[in-house]
Protein backbone atom coordinates (compact mmCIF):
# COMPACT_ATOMS: atom_id res chain seq x y z
CA UNK A 1 0.00 0.00 0.00
CA UNK A 2 2.85 2.22 0.84
CA UNK A 3 4.47 1.58 -2.75
CA UNK A 4 0.86 2.61 -4.58
CA UNK A 5 0.93 5.55 -2.59
CA UNK A 6 4.19 6.50 -3.02
CA UNK A 7 3.06 5.76 -6.93
CA UNK A 8 0.37 8.03 -6.89
CA UNK A 9 2.21 10.85 -5.12
CA UNK A 10 4.69 10.69 -7.97
CA UNK A 11 1.68 10.89 -10.96
CA UNK A 12 2.70 14.32 -12.07
CA UNK A 13 5.98 14.95 -10.54
CA UNK A 14 7.73 11.34 -11.82
CA UNK A 15 5.46 10.08 -14.28
CA UNK A 16 8.22 6.54 -15.07
CA UNK A 17 8.20 5.71 -11.38
CA UNK A 18 4.94 5.59 -11.51
CA UNK A 19 4.18 3.51 -14.87
CA UNK A 20 7.05 1.12 -13.69
CA UNK A 21 5.31 0.37 -10.98
CA UNK A 22 1.74 -0.36 -12.99
CA UNK A 23 3.78 -1.79 -15.67
CA UNK A 24 4.92 -4.91 -12.86
CA UNK A 25 0.98 -5.85 -12.79
CA UNK A 26 0.73 -6.12 -16.38
CA UNK A 27 3.11 -8.87 -17.08
CA UNK A 28 1.54 -12.19 -16.02
CA UNK A 29 3.61 -15.15 -16.33
CA UNK A 30 1.38 -18.26 -17.64
CA UNK A 31 2.61 -21.49 -17.03
CA UNK A 32 3.40 -24.08 -20.82
CA UNK A 33 1.72 -27.56 -20.61
CA UNK A 34 0.73 -29.95 -20.70
CA UNK A 35 0.50 -30.31 -23.95
CA UNK A 36 -0.86 -32.29 -26.87
CA UNK A 37 1.73 -35.10 -29.45
CA UNK A 38 0.45 -35.65 -32.75
CA UNK A 39 -0.28 -38.81 -31.17
CA UNK A 40 -2.93 -37.14 -28.93
CA UNK A 41 -0.94 -38.06 -25.76
CA UNK A 42 -0.93 -35.42 -22.86
CA UNK A 43 2.54 -34.56 -21.71
CA UNK A 44 2.98 -32.30 -18.60
CA UNK A 45 7.12 -33.16 -18.37
CA UNK A 46 8.91 -30.15 -18.96
CA UNK A 47 11.79 -31.55 -21.18
CA UNK A 48 8.71 -33.15 -23.35
CA UNK A 49 7.51 -30.52 -23.37
CA UNK A 50 10.57 -28.51 -24.65
CA UNK A 51 10.83 -30.99 -27.55
CA UNK A 52 7.41 -30.79 -28.40
CA UNK A 53 7.97 -26.85 -28.46
CA UNK A 54 11.25 -27.23 -30.57
CA UNK A 55 9.73 -29.70 -33.38
CA UNK A 56 6.81 -27.48 -33.68
CA UNK A 57 9.17 -23.89 -34.14
CA UNK A 58 11.33 -26.47 -37.42
CA UNK A 59 8.15 -27.64 -38.39
CA UNK A 60 7.47 -23.71 -39.83
CA UNK A 61 10.35 -23.69 -41.78
CA UNK A 62 11.12 -25.51 -45.14
CA UNK A 63 14.43 -27.00 -45.69
CA UNK A 64 16.13 -25.14 -48.43
CA UNK A 65 16.73 -27.16 -52.15
CA UNK A 66 19.89 -27.66 -52.96
CA UNK A 67 19.64 -25.93 -55.93
CA UNK A 68 18.57 -22.84 -54.59
CA UNK A 69 21.67 -22.67 -52.13
CA UNK A 70 23.57 -19.81 -52.46
CA UNK A 71 26.95 -20.61 -52.37
CA UNK A 72 29.20 -18.00 -53.24
CA UNK A 73 27.22 -14.50 -53.22
CA UNK A 74 29.46 -12.48 -55.70
CA UNK A 75 28.63 -14.83 -58.44
CA UNK A 76 25.10 -15.14 -57.86
CA UNK A 77 24.06 -11.42 -57.53
CA UNK A 78 26.71 -10.75 -60.65
CA UNK A 79 25.78 -13.69 -62.95
CA UNK A 80 23.55 -13.09 -66.03
CA UNK A 81 20.18 -13.41 -66.19
CA UNK A 82 18.89 -17.02 -67.64
CA UNK A 83 16.38 -16.38 -70.49
CA UNK A 84 13.18 -18.76 -69.64
CA UNK A 85 13.29 -21.92 -72.49
CA UNK A 86 9.96 -20.34 -74.78
CA UNK A 87 9.53 -24.37 -75.51
CA UNK A 88 8.02 -24.93 -71.76
CA UNK A 89 4.50 -25.01 -70.97
CA UNK A 90 4.60 -22.49 -68.05
CA UNK A 91 0.58 -22.47 -67.77
CA UNK A 92 -2.66 -22.04 -70.02
CA UNK A 93 -4.02 -18.39 -70.16
CA UNK A 94 -7.95 -18.10 -71.14
CA UNK A 95 -10.21 -14.94 -71.52
CA UNK A 96 -13.66 -14.72 -70.67
CA UNK A 97 -14.89 -14.91 -73.86
CA UNK A 98 -12.76 -18.13 -73.98
CA UNK A 99 -15.38 -19.34 -71.28
CA UNK A 100 -18.32 -17.94 -73.50
CA UNK A 101 -17.33 -20.04 -76.20
CA UNK A 102 -16.72 -23.88 -74.57
CA UNK A 103 -19.58 -23.60 -72.79
CA UNK A 104 -21.85 -22.49 -76.26
CA UNK A 105 -19.75 -25.93 -77.55
CA UNK A 106 -21.78 -27.59 -74.83
CA UNK A 107 -25.48 -29.93 -76.17
CA UNK A 108 -28.50 -28.68 -74.58
CA UNK A 109 -29.18 -32.84 -74.39
CA UNK A 110 -25.76 -33.85 -72.76
CA UNK A 111 -25.97 -35.11 -69.05
CA UNK A 112 -24.81 -32.93 -66.22
CA UNK A 113 -21.45 -32.67 -64.80
CA UNK A 114 -20.33 -34.08 -61.59
CA UNK A 115 -21.75 -30.32 -60.30
CA UNK A 116 -25.47 -31.31 -61.63
CA UNK A 117 -26.14 -28.52 -63.10
CA UNK A 118 -28.03 -28.85 -66.22
CA UNK A 119 -26.33 -28.07 -69.37
CA UNK A 120 -29.01 -26.05 -70.41
CA UNK A 121 -28.61 -23.59 -67.63
CA UNK A 122 -25.30 -23.78 -68.04
CA UNK A 123 -25.87 -22.35 -71.88
CA UNK A 124 -28.48 -20.16 -70.18
CA UNK A 125 -26.27 -18.31 -67.80
CA UNK A 126 -22.89 -18.58 -69.72
CA UNK A 127 -22.46 -14.66 -69.28
CA UNK A 128 -23.03 -14.25 -65.89
CA UNK A 129 -20.79 -16.92 -65.50
CA UNK A 130 -17.96 -16.42 -67.25
CA UNK A 131 -17.33 -13.39 -65.65
CA UNK A 132 -16.95 -14.64 -62.08
CA UNK A 133 -14.50 -17.41 -63.28
CA UNK A 134 -12.27 -14.76 -65.13
CA UNK A 135 -11.79 -12.53 -61.73
CA UNK A 136 -11.28 -15.61 -59.66
CA UNK A 137 -8.41 -16.32 -62.63
CA UNK A 138 -6.83 -13.09 -62.40
CA UNK A 139 -6.78 -13.17 -58.47
CA UNK A 140 -5.13 -16.46 -58.66
CA UNK A 141 -2.60 -15.53 -61.27
CA UNK A 142 -1.26 -12.72 -58.75
CA UNK A 143 -1.33 -14.99 -55.99
CA UNK A 144 1.16 -17.36 -58.10
CA UNK A 145 3.56 -14.45 -58.76
CA UNK A 146 3.60 -13.95 -55.60
CA UNK A 147 4.16 -17.83 -54.58
CA UNK A 148 7.21 -17.87 -57.27
CA UNK A 149 8.88 -14.59 -55.90
CA UNK A 150 8.35 -16.48 -52.57
CA UNK A 151 10.41 -19.87 -54.31
CA UNK A 152 13.25 -17.69 -56.04
CA UNK A 153 13.87 -16.23 -53.06
CA UNK A 154 14.02 -19.46 -50.85
CA UNK A 155 11.13 -18.82 -48.52
CA UNK A 156 7.70 -20.30 -48.71
CA UNK A 157 4.23 -18.96 -47.04
CA UNK A 158 2.55 -20.86 -44.35
CA UNK A 159 -0.79 -21.36 -45.84
CA UNK A 160 -2.34 -22.21 -42.46
CA UNK A 161 -2.56 -18.42 -41.75
CA UNK A 162 -4.18 -17.46 -44.98
CA UNK A 163 -7.03 -15.44 -44.64
CA UNK A 164 -9.72 -15.32 -47.50
CA UNK A 165 -12.64 -12.09 -47.04
CA UNK A 166 -15.47 -12.51 -48.92
CA UNK A 167 -17.73 -9.66 -49.45
CA UNK A 168 -20.34 -8.56 -52.17
CA UNK A 169 -23.87 -9.93 -53.40
CA UNK A 170 -22.57 -12.30 -56.27
CA UNK A 171 -23.69 -15.22 -54.92
CA UNK A 172 -21.60 -17.18 -58.16
CA UNK A 173 -18.37 -15.97 -56.90
CA UNK A 174 -19.13 -16.94 -53.16
CA UNK A 175 -20.61 -20.04 -53.42
CA UNK A 176 -18.57 -21.75 -56.45
CA UNK A 177 -15.21 -20.54 -56.63
CA UNK A 178 -12.36 -20.79 -54.03
CA UNK A 179 -8.16 -19.65 -54.25
CA UNK A 180 -5.13 -22.34 -53.23
CA UNK A 181 -2.13 -22.37 -51.56
CA UNK A 182 1.21 -22.91 -53.28
CA UNK A 183 0.47 -26.30 -52.33
CA UNK A 184 -2.71 -26.49 -53.86
CA UNK A 185 -4.87 -26.57 -50.29
CA UNK A 186 -8.01 -24.56 -50.35
CA UNK A 187 -7.65 -20.78 -48.44
CA UNK A 188 -10.73 -21.03 -46.12
CA UNK A 189 -12.98 -18.15 -45.80
CA UNK A 190 -13.20 -16.28 -42.70
CA UNK A 191 -15.98 -13.87 -41.99
CA UNK A 192 -13.56 -11.40 -40.29
CA UNK A 193 -9.76 -10.40 -40.83
CA UNK A 194 -7.46 -8.47 -38.91
CA UNK A 195 -5.21 -6.20 -40.40
CA UNK A 196 -3.12 -3.43 -38.78
CA UNK A 197 -4.90 -4.04 -35.65
CA UNK A 198 -8.49 -3.59 -37.05
CA UNK A 199 -10.84 -6.07 -37.63
CA UNK A 200 -12.37 -5.78 -41.29
CA UNK A 201 -15.54 -8.03 -41.67
CA UNK A 202 -16.97 -9.17 -44.58
CA UNK A 203 -20.26 -7.45 -44.70
CA UNK A 204 -18.71 -4.11 -44.39
CA UNK A 205 -19.17 -2.93 -41.09
CA UNK A 206 -16.95 -3.15 -37.95
CA UNK A 207 -18.91 -4.30 -35.61
CA UNK A 208 -17.37 -7.07 -34.77
CA UNK A 209 -14.03 -4.68 -34.25
CA UNK A 210 -15.85 -3.08 -32.03
CA UNK A 211 -17.15 -5.60 -29.89
CA UNK A 212 -13.49 -7.01 -29.65
CA UNK A 213 -12.32 -3.26 -28.57
CA UNK A 214 -15.35 -3.50 -25.87
CA UNK A 215 -13.49 -6.54 -24.32
CA UNK A 216 -10.40 -4.99 -24.58
CA UNK A 217 -11.16 -1.89 -22.72
CA UNK A 218 -13.21 -3.72 -20.03
CA UNK A 219 -10.65 -6.06 -19.46
CA UNK A 220 -7.82 -3.60 -19.06
CA UNK A 221 -10.15 -1.32 -17.03
CA UNK A 222 -10.99 -4.22 -14.84
CA UNK A 223 -7.40 -5.12 -14.13
CA UNK A 224 -6.90 -1.55 -13.57
CA UNK A 225 -10.02 -1.47 -10.83
CA UNK A 226 -8.43 -4.66 -8.89
CA UNK A 227 -4.62 -3.85 -8.84
CA UNK A 228 -5.07 -0.43 -7.24
CA UNK A 229 -7.04 0.44 -4.03
CA UNK A 230 -6.82 3.96 -4.62
CA UNK A 231 -9.86 5.63 -6.10
CA UNK A 232 -8.58 9.57 -5.81
CA UNK A 233 -9.48 10.92 -9.37
CA UNK A 234 -5.77 11.61 -10.35
CA UNK A 235 -4.93 8.60 -10.30
CA UNK A 236 -8.24 7.00 -11.73
CA UNK A 237 -7.83 9.58 -15.05
CA UNK A 238 -3.77 9.19 -15.21
CA UNK A 239 -4.76 5.03 -15.30
CA UNK A 240 -7.48 6.03 -17.64
CA UNK A 241 -5.56 7.99 -20.28
CA UNK A 242 -2.47 5.65 -20.04
CA UNK A 243 -3.90 2.12 -20.70
CA UNK A 244 -7.97 2.49 -21.99
CA UNK A 245 -8.01 5.14 -23.87
CA UNK A 246 -5.71 4.29 -26.44
CA UNK A 247 -7.71 0.92 -26.94
CA UNK A 248 -10.78 3.15 -27.55
CA UNK A 249 -8.87 5.66 -29.85
CA UNK A 250 -7.08 3.54 -31.98
CA UNK A 251 -7.77 3.94 -35.90
CA UNK A 252 -11.65 5.20 -34.75
CA UNK A 253 -11.80 7.46 -37.62
CA UNK A 254 -12.05 4.42 -39.48
CA UNK A 255 -14.45 2.60 -37.40
CA UNK A 256 -16.29 5.18 -35.77
CA UNK A 257 -19.82 3.84 -35.48
CA UNK A 258 -22.93 5.11 -36.97
CA UNK A 259 -25.92 2.87 -34.85
CA UNK A 260 -27.39 3.97 -31.44
CA UNK A 261 -26.37 0.36 -29.81
CA UNK A 262 -22.58 0.41 -30.89
CA UNK A 263 -22.14 4.22 -29.69
CA UNK A 264 -23.98 3.31 -26.24
CA UNK A 265 -22.07 -0.09 -25.84
CA UNK A 266 -18.76 2.20 -26.34
CA UNK A 267 -19.66 4.94 -23.86
CA UNK A 268 -20.73 1.87 -21.29
CA UNK A 269 -16.92 1.53 -20.95
CA UNK A 270 -16.56 5.04 -19.70
CA UNK A 271 -19.62 5.58 -17.79
CA UNK A 272 -18.75 2.41 -15.63
CA UNK A 273 -15.48 3.32 -14.88
CA UNK A 274 -16.01 6.96 -14.02
CA UNK A 275 -18.63 5.73 -11.35
CA UNK A 276 -15.83 4.22 -9.38
CA UNK A 277 -13.91 7.20 -9.48
CA UNK A 278 -14.70 9.41 -5.32
CA UNK A 279 -17.08 11.20 -4.79
CA UNK A 280 -18.60 10.78 -8.53
CA UNK A 281 -20.98 7.66 -8.11
CA UNK A 282 -23.74 9.54 -7.03
CA UNK A 283 -23.79 12.01 -9.99
CA UNK A 284 -25.23 11.12 -13.59
CA UNK A 285 -22.98 10.43 -16.54
CA UNK A 286 -23.46 14.06 -18.10
CA UNK A 287 -22.44 15.56 -14.69
CA UNK A 288 -19.45 13.68 -13.87
CA UNK A 289 -18.12 14.21 -17.91
CA UNK A 290 -17.99 18.03 -16.71
CA UNK A 291 -16.93 17.09 -13.47
CA UNK A 292 -14.04 15.30 -14.74
CA UNK A 293 -12.81 17.45 -17.39
CA UNK A 294 -13.98 14.47 -19.69
CA UNK A 295 -15.07 14.09 -23.41
CA UNK A 296 -17.94 11.76 -24.05
CA UNK A 297 -15.99 8.78 -26.11
CA UNK A 298 -18.37 9.98 -29.52
CA UNK A 299 -17.16 13.11 -29.16
CA UNK A 300 -13.69 12.03 -28.43
CA UNK A 301 -14.43 10.49 -32.56
CA UNK A 302 -15.70 13.08 -33.94
CA UNK A 303 -12.33 15.50 -32.29
CA UNK A 304 -9.78 12.30 -34.31
CA UNK A 305 -12.07 12.69 -37.34
CA UNK A 306 -12.38 16.37 -37.14
CA UNK A 307 -8.58 16.59 -37.07
CA UNK A 308 -7.74 14.36 -39.94
CA UNK A 309 -10.13 15.98 -42.25
CA UNK A 310 -8.01 19.30 -41.30
CA UNK A 311 -4.88 17.30 -42.34
CA UNK A 312 -6.16 16.55 -45.27
CA UNK A 313 -6.87 19.96 -46.34
CA UNK A 314 -3.54 20.97 -45.29
CA UNK A 315 -2.06 18.12 -47.16
CA UNK A 316 -0.15 16.62 -44.16
CA UNK A 317 -1.46 13.51 -44.82
CA UNK A 318 -3.14 11.55 -47.68
CA UNK A 319 -6.63 11.92 -48.58
CA UNK A 320 -9.16 9.00 -46.79
CA UNK A 321 -10.30 7.62 -50.38
CA UNK A 322 -8.56 7.89 -53.74
CA UNK A 323 -12.13 8.14 -55.22
CA UNK A 324 -13.72 10.85 -53.22
CA UNK A 325 -10.91 13.22 -51.97
CA UNK A 326 -10.99 16.04 -49.53
CA UNK A 327 -11.10 18.90 -51.37
CA UNK A 328 -12.00 22.54 -49.99
CA UNK A 329 -14.08 25.13 -51.36
CA UNK A 330 -13.71 28.98 -50.07
CA UNK A 331 -16.73 31.13 -50.27
CA UNK A 332 -16.50 34.83 -49.05
CA UNK A 333 -19.36 34.67 -46.59
CA UNK A 334 -18.95 31.51 -44.90
CA UNK A 335 -14.86 30.79 -45.04
CA UNK A 336 -13.36 27.46 -45.72
CA UNK A 337 -15.39 24.78 -46.21
CA UNK A 338 -14.79 20.59 -47.31
CA UNK A 339 -17.11 19.74 -50.39
CA UNK A 340 -19.35 17.33 -49.13
CA UNK A 341 -19.54 14.12 -51.45
CA UNK A 342 -23.66 11.88 -51.86
CA UNK A 343 -23.36 8.88 -51.98
CA UNK A 344 -23.90 6.87 -55.26
CA UNK A 345 -28.27 7.74 -55.86
CA UNK A 346 -28.14 3.72 -57.30
CA UNK A 347 -26.54 2.28 -54.36
CA UNK A 348 -28.81 -0.17 -52.47
CA UNK A 349 -29.85 1.54 -49.03
CA UNK A 350 -27.52 -0.61 -47.27
CA UNK A 351 -24.44 0.28 -49.27
CA UNK A 352 -25.60 4.53 -49.07
CA UNK A 353 -25.85 3.90 -45.20
CA UNK A 354 -22.38 2.60 -44.77
CA UNK A 355 -20.57 5.27 -47.12
CA UNK A 356 -22.44 8.17 -45.30
CA UNK A 357 -21.13 6.95 -42.43
CA UNK A 358 -17.25 6.81 -43.50
CA UNK A 359 -14.58 8.66 -43.35
CA UNK A 360 -14.89 10.55 -46.60
CA UNK A 361 -18.21 11.22 -46.48
CA UNK A 362 -19.16 11.83 -42.33
CA UNK A 363 -15.67 13.44 -42.08
CA UNK A 364 -16.67 16.65 -44.07
CA UNK A 365 -19.99 17.26 -42.75
CA UNK A 366 -19.00 17.45 -39.08
CA UNK A 367 -16.30 19.67 -40.28
CA UNK A 368 -18.54 21.89 -41.84
CA UNK A 369 -20.94 22.62 -38.98
CA UNK A 370 -17.64 24.50 -36.76
CA UNK A 371 -17.18 28.09 -36.69
CA UNK A 372 -15.41 29.97 -39.57
CA UNK A 373 -12.43 30.49 -37.33
CA UNK A 374 -11.73 27.42 -36.59
CA UNK A 375 -12.54 25.72 -40.88
CA UNK A 376 -10.09 29.21 -41.98
CA UNK A 377 -6.74 27.74 -39.96
CA UNK A 378 -4.32 27.01 -42.44
CA UNK A 379 -0.80 26.95 -41.82
CA UNK A 380 -0.63 26.44 -38.09
CA UNK A 381 0.82 23.62 -36.40
CA UNK A 382 -1.07 20.66 -35.71
CA UNK A 383 -1.29 21.36 -31.68
CA UNK A 384 -1.89 24.91 -32.36
CA UNK A 385 -5.20 23.83 -34.40
CA UNK A 386 -5.99 21.64 -31.53
CA UNK A 387 -5.86 23.57 -28.73
CA UNK A 388 -8.08 25.60 -30.76
CA UNK A 389 -10.90 23.53 -31.87
CA UNK A 390 -11.11 22.28 -27.62
CA UNK A 391 -11.88 26.07 -26.97
CA UNK A 392 -14.68 25.13 -29.41
CA UNK A 393 -15.95 21.94 -28.36
CA UNK A 394 -15.72 22.92 -24.85
CA UNK A 395 -18.53 24.87 -25.63
CA UNK A 396 -21.15 23.04 -27.07
CA UNK A 397 -23.28 20.55 -25.26
CA UNK A 398 -21.64 16.78 -24.45
CA UNK A 399 -24.78 14.57 -23.60
CA UNK A 400 -24.12 11.25 -25.15
CA UNK A 401 -26.78 8.48 -25.06
CA UNK A 402 -27.03 6.73 -22.10
CA UNK A 403 -29.90 4.47 -21.00
CA UNK A 404 -32.47 6.60 -19.21
CA UNK A 405 -31.12 9.79 -20.25
CA UNK A 406 -31.47 9.78 -24.02
CA UNK A 407 -35.41 11.41 -23.55
CA UNK A 408 -33.43 14.23 -22.07
CA UNK A 409 -31.66 15.05 -24.67
CA UNK A 410 -33.11 17.99 -26.78
CA UNK A 411 -31.17 17.70 -29.92
CA UNK A 412 -31.63 14.77 -32.40
CA UNK A 413 -28.58 12.90 -31.59
CA UNK A 414 -25.21 13.68 -29.80
CA UNK A 415 -23.13 14.13 -32.86
CA UNK A 416 -21.33 17.90 -32.97
CA UNK A 417 -23.70 18.99 -36.46
CA UNK A 418 -27.05 18.18 -34.00
CA UNK A 419 -25.61 19.52 -31.07
CA UNK A 420 -24.40 23.03 -33.13
CA UNK A 421 -28.01 23.08 -34.63
CA UNK A 422 -29.96 23.15 -31.62
CA UNK A 423 -26.85 25.78 -30.41
CA UNK A 424 -27.55 27.86 -33.03
CA UNK A 425 -31.20 27.81 -32.75
CA UNK A 426 -31.22 28.70 -29.17
CA UNK A 427 -29.40 31.53 -30.00
CA UNK A 428 -31.72 32.49 -32.65
CA UNK A 429 -34.58 32.32 -30.27
CA UNK A 430 -32.52 34.03 -27.08
CA UNK A 431 -32.19 30.92 -24.72
CA UNK A 432 -29.66 30.13 -23.31
CA UNK A 433 -26.85 27.78 -25.07
CA UNK A 434 -25.70 25.60 -21.65
CA UNK A 435 -27.57 23.29 -19.81
CA UNK A 436 -30.62 22.00 -22.25
CA UNK A 437 -33.84 22.80 -21.79
CA UNK A 438 -35.67 20.08 -19.82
Amino acid sequence: MREENNAIANIKQNPSYFFNYAKRFLKKCSPIGPLVTPEGEMKEDPEEICKLLAEQYQSVFSEPEETKKIIDPGTFFNSPQISEDPTTLKNIEFSEQDIIAAIEELKPNSAPGPDGIPTNVLIKCKDALARPFEDVKLLQEDLGRVYGWAKENNMIFNGDKFQLLRSGTNHEILNNTYLVTSDNQTIDTSPHAKCLGVYLSDDGTFKHHIEQTIKKARRIAGWILRTFYSREKDCMLTLWRALVQPVLDYCSQLWSPHMAMDIQALESVQRAYTRQVKAMKELSYWERLKRLGLYSQQRRRERYIITYTWKALEKLVPSPSNINEVEPQFNQRTGRKCVRKIPPSQAPVRIKTLLSSSLPYNGPRIFNCLPRRIRDLTGCSVDSFKTQLDSVLRTVPDEPPVPGYTSLCRAVTNSLPDQVDLQRRDTGLGRSVGTPLL
